[in-house]
């Protein structure tokens, strides 16, 4: 082991794209147990991960992929059937084949693996005594993807291999965000360069100008490099679902079909690395509380301009929203969006009991606070009888995003792009008052008017400044969210749309809602970025 322990790095990703094969054929099979082409994959997945695991030394992780080899012989030669309890078992082996292989990813050691060797043996009725020792009653022989043994590593040196051309390279992810990290110095740099720049004369600013415009293209295509090397396909979270929702599915005694779409899509590592937890509480929803039967369930990642969005819908029976609103203690009849919205964000659980897979309530409100945490936005549409769709937009990299600047009250102040529907100038005669809100009208619909300068004010310390209600003349206002819950922010001054490095809230913030980090400006001056669903 200690000669080959310079190929444990391989072993244990090959290892894993394995498993997630076997995983993939196994739920192909359910749906199609004469699907040859599965039974294929599993016998050429299984018997490769036995042979590296058996060169590696892993005898155990070995020994249970040959017995698998076994079972899917016997159902080749139909002697077998793949029931559901089979695969219950199959499955079991390939999630404990996993496990083995988190253990010697990080112990160097594979776990105890002989109760899922024992009773996939006894299943198969085939007398194994160890990797490439079957035994058969049939005067068959063993098939030519099942070889008899696994040839020893020889220990003379192997022949010089054919040159080839080296297309990609591992590389650690600390190196990686040390690189993000000097890219993030740099943009910051390039922008004091573009603000000096500025306050030149003409004559002394032209050769300066020229070259930060010069910098400004290296800069730009060394973002995009730099970006597209932390990007992974969504595929890496995505491809577990399938197996997910089966299991979940058969834990309530449902008929799902899940569909994926847009694995393919790439997103920073950063946010890939934390999709797993809200799409499974998502899956889990629609699971328990929307398919009620049997139904369809689809995943789908596309990107959309400057964001990425994620959708998980069904064609279940819909939210019940007067139930949402009586959980929330909401008035009977409640029909605004938003409230009721936010009440099923709010931690409520319209389950009447608790299971292993729902009905506490959290999930949603864990998501939520997830999608906040990443910039993003996450909304609902579901009608009663038709289905649910929940849709999450986030950016496409939580380092650097697309921003508009703008100022209250002589302050900075930074808005993501992805939050934005557009800038308008408020006319005197279409502002109305509905209760004790301003309005405007939009698209012939009333738009709340939010006075920044009175929101803001107080999170500095000072007192808050009362908006007079008598000025009706034109403002300055940023149109974020969609649709019916569209609010009007009014702002000072709208200044510029650049890319900004987003750097952690300071911890005289902490604790205060409404930012989710700071930026530095062109000047050096800072800007706090704004979270418009936080801080309304």
């Amino acid at each position: 082991m200690d000669d080959l322990s310079q190929y444990l790095d391989l072993y244990i990703q090959t290892s894993k794209e394995y498993i997630q094969s076997l995983n993939a054929a196994l739920l192909v099979l359910e749906k199609n147990p004469a699907e040859k082409t599965a039974i294929e994959d599993v016998f050429r997945n299984a018997h490769s991960l036995k042979s590296q695991s058996a060169a590696m030394g892993f005898e155990q992780t070995g020994y249970l992929c040959h017995v698998v080899e076994d079972v899917f012989y016997e159902i080749k030669q139909e002697r077998m059937s793949l029931t559901a309890e089979l695969a219950d078992r199959l499955f079991a082996a390939f999630d404990a084949l996993g496990a083995s292989l988190a253990s010697i990813e990080k112990e160097q050691k594979e776990v105890d693996l002989s109760q899922y060797t024992e009773a996939l043996k006894k299943l198969s009725g085939v007398t194994t005594s160890g990797a490439g020792k079957t035994q058969r009653t049939d005067s068959q022989a063993v098939p030519a993807d099942v070889p008899a043994h696994i040839p020893a590593v020889p220990e003379q040196t192997p022949p010089a291999a054919p040159k080839v051309a080296i297309n990609t390279i591992a590389v650690k992810v600390e190196v990686l965000d040390e690189m993000m990290n000097l890219l993030e110095n740099l943009l910051i740099e390039q922008l004091s360069l573009k603000h000096i720049a500025s306050k030149l004369t003409e004559e002394r600013a032209a050769d300066l100008v020229n070259y930060s415009n010069a910098s400004k293209k290296i800069l730009a295509g060394l973002q995009y490099q730099i970006m597209k090397a932390r990007a992974v396909p969504v595929s890496l979270v995505f491809d577990h679902f399938p197996r997910a929702v089966r299991d979940l599915a058969r834990a309530e005694n449902k008929q799902i079909e899940l569909t994926v779409t847009g694995r393919d899509l790439e997103l920073d590592r950063t946010i890939v690395d934390r999709l797993d937890e809200p799409l499974i509480h998502l899956l889990r929803n629609a699971v328990s509380h929307g398919i009620t039967g049997s139904g369809t369930i689809t995943l789908a990642a596309e990107r959309i301009k400057d964001y990425a969005q994620i959708s998980v819908s069904d064609d279940g029976q819909g939210i019940d929203w007067p139930q949402v609103a009586a959980k929330a203690g909401l008035p009977e009849g409640e029909t605004n969006s938003k409230l009721l919205k936010e009440a099923l964000f709010s931690g409520i659980s319209t389950s009447t009991e608790v299971t292993q897979i729902s009905g506490r309530g959290v999930g949603l409100m864990a998501i939520k606070k997830m999608v906040d945490n990443f910039g993003g936005v996450i909304d609902i549409r579901s009608e009663r009888g038709k289905g649910t769709t929940f849709a999450i937009k986030l950016p496409l990299t939580l380092a650097i995003a697309k921003a508009l600047i703008f100022t209250v009250n002589q302050r900075y102040f930074a808005l993501p792009t992805l939050s934005i529907d557009r800038i308008v100038n408020v006319p005197a005669n279409t502002m109305v008052k509905m209760a004790d809100q301003e309005a405007f009208v939009l698209d012939e619909m009333d738009v709340p008017l939010i006075r920044l300068d009175a929101k803001l004010t107080p999170l500095h310390g000072e007192q808050p400044v009362k908006p007079d209600q008598s000025d009706r003349q034109n403002l300055l206002a940023i149109i974020v969210g969609e649709h019916s819950e569209r609010v009007a922010l009014v702002v000072d001054s709208v200044l510029d749309t650049t890319d900004i490095v987003i750097k952690p809230v300071p911890d005289a913030l902490k604790g205060i809602t409404g930012f989710t980090g700071v930026t530095i400006l062109s000047d050096g001056k800072t800007a706090l970025i704004i979270n418009p669903e936080e801080l309304l």
